[in-house]
C-alpha cells in the first residue's frame, strides 16, 4: 500500500503544480492590462480565461477591457461571470450597475446596484449611484435617501447632495432641507452655506441657530458667505457666537465699535467686525504700545519708514449701522516726527458695495511731532446701508513715489448715532 500512497500523493502534488501554474500563467496574462493595445489585450486575456475558467480576476479584467472597447453587452456578460464567481463582493456587483446603467439597462442596474449597498452598507459610492439612478427613474423620495446616508457615509459627497436636491425640488429650501436631513454640525452649517449663496438667508440662519458644537473653521465659511453677500445684520451674529466671554462686550450692539481702545490682542485671521490689519503692507508696521496710551493700557501704533502705497488701508474695522441716520465717529490721535506730502487719515465708507462710496474723512494727522489730540467725524447712511467701513489710510500724494516717515498712534474710537 506504501508505494500506492506515495504515487496519489505524487499525482496530487502533479496536479496541484499544474493548476497553479495555469492559474498564475492567466494571472499574468490578465496583468498585462495597462501594457498591451486593447485588441491584443484582450487576446492574452481570452487565453487567460482557457487556462483558468473559474478565476474572477481573469474574468474581471476582461470585463474591463470590454468597457474600455465600449462593447457594453459582452462586459456585462463577463461581469456577470465574476459575481457569479465572487457574489460576496460589492465591487463587480458595483461596476455590473455602472455598466448596464450605461447600456440603458435601468432595471438591471438597479438589482446590481441594491446588491452593491446590501453587500457595503456603509459604503457612500454604491449609495449615490443606486440614489442617481432613482432620481433620473423618478423615484425622488427614494433616492434622495439613499443620497443622504451615501453623504452620511462620505461626507464629501455632501455638496454634491445638496446641488442635486435644489434642482429636484426647484429651489424649495425647506424641501431641500427635508431631503437632506443634516444630523451633524457640520452637515448643517453646510447646508446653511449654501442657502446663503442661493439666498436663501432666513433658512441658513434658521439652520445656525438650531447648531450647536461648530467649530471655528464651519463658523469661518458660513461667516465668509454671509460677508460676501452683504447680509451684515447675520453675518455679525455669527460672528459674534464665536467670541469668547471676555470678548462680548459689543454683542449685537448696533453702531458698536468693538476694542475701540486696542485693549486686546488683534487676530490676523479673523475675518469679520474687529480690527483688521492689511497684509503684505510696504514699509509699514502695526503694534499695540503701553508707552503714554490716550486710555487705558494700550493704544495702537503705526510706523511707516518709507514708500507705501497712499492708496492702501493700514487697520479697519467693518461695524453695524441703521440705513437713514446720522452718527458720529470720534477718536485720539498723536504723532512723532511725522514726514510725508500724503498724511494718514480715517476715512468712513459704505460697506454695501464693492468699492462702496466715502461717506466722510478725518482732517490729516498731524504732521511732525504732537500730544494727543481729539478727531471726530460725522456722516450719514443710506437707505441701503447697513455696514460701514472705518479706516486709517494716507492721503491721496501728487508725486509717486510718496514716502512717509514717523509715527501715529490711534485710541479710544467710539461711535454714536445723532
Amino acid at each position: 500500500m506504501r508505494p500506492v500512497i506515495a504515487a496519489i500523493g505524487l499525482v496530487a502534488c502533479l496536479l496541484g503544480v499544474w493548476v497553479c501554474g495555469r492559474a498564475g500563467r492567466a494571472r499574468l496574462l490578465s496583468n498585462h492590462i495597462n501594457y498591451k493595445d486593447d485588441a491584443g489585450l484582450l487576446a492574452s486575456i481570452n487565453e487567460a480565461i482557457r487556462l483558468s475558467p473559474l478565476d474572477p480576476e481573469v474574468h474581471y479584467a476582461r470585463a474591463l477591457v470590454l468597457w474600455r472597447m465600449e462593447q457594453l453587452p459582452e462586459a456585462i456578460r463577463e461581469y456577470e461571470s465574476v459575481v457569479a464567481l465572487r457574489p460576496r463582493d460589492y465591487v463587480p456587483w458595483f461596476d455590473l450597475g455602472i455598466t448596464r446603467d450605461n447600456n440603458g439597462d435601468e432595471e438591471g442596474a438597479l438589482s446590481a446596484f441594491k446588491e452593491a449597498v446590501r453587500l457595503a452598507p456603509h459604503y457612500g459610492l454604491p449609495r449615490w449611484e443606486l440614489g442617481n439612478l432613482l432620481l433620473r427613474m423618478g423615484q425622488r423620495d427614494g433616492a434622495f435617501t439613499e443620497l443622504r446616508r451615501a453623504a452620511m457615509s462620505d461626507p464629501k459627497l455632501l455638496p454634491d447632495v445638496i446641488d442635486l436636491a435644489w434642482e429636484a425640488y426647484r429651489g424649495d429650501a425647506q424641501a431641500v432641507q427635508q431631503a437632506i436631513q443634516p444630523q451633524s454640525p457640520q452637515a448643517r452649517l453646510a447646508l446653511a452655506h449654501f442657502f446663503v449663496n442661493h439666498e436663501k438667508t432666513t433658512e441658513a440662519m434658521g439652520l445656525f441657530r438650531s447648531t450647536s458644537g461648530t467649530t471655528g473653521k464651519d463658523r469661518h465659511a458660513l461667516l465668509t458667505a454671509l460677508l460676501a453677500t452683504r447680509r451684515f445684520t447675520e453675518a455679525y451674529e455669527v460672528w459674534a457666537s464665536g467670541r469668547d466671554a471676555s470678548r462680548k462686550e459689543s454683542h449685537r450692539v448696533i453702531s458698536a465699535i468693538t476694542d475701540g481702545s486696542f485693549e486686546k490682542d488683534i487676530s490676523l485671521d479673523d475675518p469679520g467686525f474687529g480690527w483688521q490689519l492689511a497684509s503684505n503692507l510696504q514699509a509699514v508696521r502695526l503694534s499695540l504700545d503701553t508707552n503714554e496710551p490716550h486710555t487705558g493700557t494700550y493704544s495702537l501704533r503705526l510706523y511707516w519708514s518709507g514708500d507705501s502705497n497712499p492708496s492702501t488701508s493700514v487697520v479697519s474695522q467693518l461695524v453695524l449701522v441703521e440705513p437713514k441716520s446720522r452718527y458720529r465717529l470720534s477718536f485720539a490721535v498723536r504723532t512723532l516726527e511725522m514726514l510725508t506730502i500724503g498724511l494718514p487719515m480715517v476715512t468712513v465708507a459704505d460697506a454695501s458695495g464693492d468699492d462702496g462710496p466715502v461717506l466722510a474723512q478725518s482732517k490729516s494727522f498731524p504732521r511732525g511731532t504732537s500730544g494727543w489730540q481729539d478727531y471726530t467725524i460725522e456722516f450719514a447712511t443710506a437707505e441701503t446701508t447697513s455696514g460701514v467701513r472705518i479706516t486709517i489710510r494716507r492721503e491721496t500724494c501728487n508725486m509717486v513715489p510718496c514716502p512717509i516717515f514717523g509715527q501715529a498712534w490711534v485710541d479710544d474710537f467710539s461711535l454714536e448715532r445723532l
